[in-house]
């Protein structure tokens, strides 16, 4: 008979704290990868004011990463209150990506 998993226990928050830390890095790689690009062309991007997005960018990423962190050692009861804040981070940074594509297009 297979073992089931009652969705409060420890073995369910682990996978659902791996699962997350795993979408974590997944959007952190992808972001470090689309600043690569514009920090390639970050001459180009200084003529035309990007520079300031590029540099809050780099903040946030920054920050995602010692949030990332902050997930990785928390205590599977404080995971949680650990995730709101990156995801209200995550948004940031994604609206900052936006911002970017949008003057390089």
């Amino acid at each position: 008979m297979p073992l089931k998993i009652h969705p409060c226990s420890g073995a369910f928050l682990m996978n659902e704290k791996l699962t997350y830390i795993e979408k974590l890095e997944t959007q952190i790689d992808e972001a470090k990868a689309a600043l690569s690009r514009l920090k390639e062309e970050k001459q180009q991007a200084i003529k035309e004011g990007q520079h300031e997005e590029i540099e809050r960018l780099e903040e946030h990423l920054e920050q995602a990463q010692v949030k990332l962190e902050d997930i990785r050692e928390a205590a599977e009861e404080a995971w949680q209150e650990v995730k709101e804040g990156i995801d209200i981070l995550l948004n940031k940074l994604g609206d900052s990506l936006k911002k970017l594509m949008q003057k390089e297009n």
